[in-house]
Order: structure tokens, then C-alpha cells, then sequence
């Protein structure tokens, strides 16, 4: 103990101690170094490197759409939708109708488009789908169109129904679906129409 307190030498103690200092501070760096390149080794293996392929996401935030650009789609917020069966009561074998409206009650144009993804014309019975263009992407809900729409503009459509009852590869199941209630609903790039009840009769 007496060597670490007085140390033996032909050297003043002064040049001893700053001897064991400078070891000391050395020997701190390296446990730093070491203790550095353990953690960034770690923190590298927790992510993953984007593959060849991928690109930067762009979030929804960066792609806000300017709402005074008439070519911007229009949403739920700017239109009103409302269906009505033509008529409410069809016989079985014919085709049911349905008439649809189309009214911009809100502040700026917008563009609608009936090619859009969203846009559906939809029958059920109970919790039974019987038929769903979107199943059926051979017969769109209705003829392509595309309008700018101004706040107050309105656009009628028509949807119609063959009858038949169809599984979800759109294949023929049912030639005719039976009498009884049933339920129309449609949405238009996105924005749906309160369903609407109708009635298939026996003649």
C-alpha cells in the first residue's frame, strides 16, 4: 500500500502520479469506446434497411388536398346522396329499378367520378348479399360519367338489378331471387346513399 501512496522511484512522485493518471483517463476512454460501440451495434440490429424496392411513405398530412381545386374528389363532405326504388314493388322476373341523387351541398367544386373506386350498387335480403357489383366488375353500377360539381349542382343516375342471386365470383347462383323484401344500397366514390327497402311480388 505504501508503493500506491508514495511511489518508489528515482523520479519525483509528481511524474508518477501523473503516470497513473493518464493510465487511469486511458483506461476510462477505452471502457467509454467499447460501451459505445456495444450500444450502436445493438441499436442498428432493431431496425431494417429499406429493400431495393421500397420508397419514403408520404403521409396523408403531406398529401393534403387543396380545397378550393375543382379537380379534387368529392367526399362525403361535400355531396348528398339519396335512392329510391322505381317502383318500390316489382314482380318477380322483372328487373327492379332504382333512381339515384346526386346533390353538392357543400362549399367548394368538386369532381365525381362513377369509374371511381367506391362505387357500388348493392342487394340484400336479411344478411345475405344477393348481389354486388363489386363482385360483378364486368357490369359497372352505372354508365362511366365524370362532372364537376359546384356547390348546389345536382346529377340523377339510374341502377339497376337483373334479379338473379350471386355468390362473390359473381357466378349465377339463383336465376330468380324469391318474393319478399329486400334491401338497394349505393355508394358513389365513396359516399353512400341510405339504403332503401323494396319488394319483389308474384305476379
Amino acid at each position: 500500500m505504501d508503493g500506491m501512496r508514495r511511489p518508489v522511484g528515482d523520479q519525483p512522485p509528481a511524474v508518477y502520479w501523473r503516470r497513473r493518471l493518464v493510465v487511469a483517463v486511458a483506461a476510462i476512454a477505452l471502457v467509454l469506446l467499447l460501451w459505445f460501440l456495444i450500444s450502436a451495434t445493438l441499436a442498428g440490429g432493431d431496425g431494417e434497411e429499406p429493400g431495393p424496392g421500397s420508397t419514403t411513405s408520404t403521409t396523408p398530412e403531406a398529401q393534403a388536398v387543396d380545397p378550393d381545386d375543382p379537380s379534387r374528389e368529392c367526399t362525403s363532405d361535400d355531396l348528398t346522396l339519396t335512392l329510391a326504388a322505381s317502383p318500390p314493388e316489382v314482380t318477380v322476373g322483372s328487373m327492379p329499378a332504382f333512381d339515384v341523387s346526386v346533390e353538392h351541398t357543400g362549399a367548394t367544386a368538386c369532381m365525381l367520378s362513377t369509374s371511381t373506386e367506391g362505387t357500388d350498387v348493392s342487394i340484400r335480403s336479411g344478411e345475405q348479399i344477393y348481389y354486388s357489383t363489386t363482385w360483378c366488375t364486368e357490369d359497372p353500377a352505372f354508365p362511366s360519367s365524370e362532372w364537376i360539381l359546384q356547390p348546389g349542382d345536382k346529377e340523377a343516375l339510374q341502377a339497376t338489378w337483373t334479379g338473379q342471386r350471386v355468390d362473390d365470383s359473381c357466378e349465377v347462383i339463383q336465376d330468380q331471387a324469391d318474393a319478399g323484401y329486400y334491401w338497394a344500397s349505393v355508394a358513389i366514390g365513396g359516399v353512400p346513399a341510405p339504403e332503401v327497402q323494396f319488394q319483389l311480388i308474384e305476379s
